[in-house]
């Protein structure tokens, strides 16, 4: 696959995230046997859990591509994103994220987070 073709796939993947009628196909484009670095959960089963509660927590949940480039099979994403915290009505938001994707045969095979990124949406997610 082209770098251009891994970066629409996860622009789409990002499209599902962001409309809840969809969002259970955001990670159909991550591979079954997905590394992550950086994370506080190992593999897509549990990726997917953390999601589904992210989603409860946040419903309406909008990921933005604020910039991205794609080289061979190596995407780099920097993004925001916000919402209304279902139990406080609180507007939450991160404001800048950044996540490198490596993939392979058009799926995400490995994934690495900014340091912090998963406890500071743990933090908005589930507040004290």
């Amino acid at each position: 696959m082209s770098a251009e073709s891994n970066l629409e796939t996860l622009r789409e993947s990002i499209e599902n995230h962001n409309d809840p009628e969809t969002r259970d196909r955001y990670l159909d484009s991550y591979s079954d046997d997905l590394v992550l670095h950086g994370a506080d959960v190992d593999g897509l089963a549990e990726l997917r859990t953390f999601y589904h509660t992210v989603w409860e927590a946040i419903p309406d949940l909008t990921v933005t591509i604020e910039n991205a480039i794609a080289e061979g099979d190596e995407v780099g994403a920097r993004y925001s994103w916000s919402g209304t915290h279902a139990v406080t009505g609180e507007e939450v938001a991160l404001d800048s994220g950044l996540t490198w994707y490596r993939f392979e045969d058009g799926e995400i095979v490995e994934r690495w987070v900014a340091e912090g990124t998963g406890e500071a949406i743990r933090d908005i997610v589930a507040p004290e």
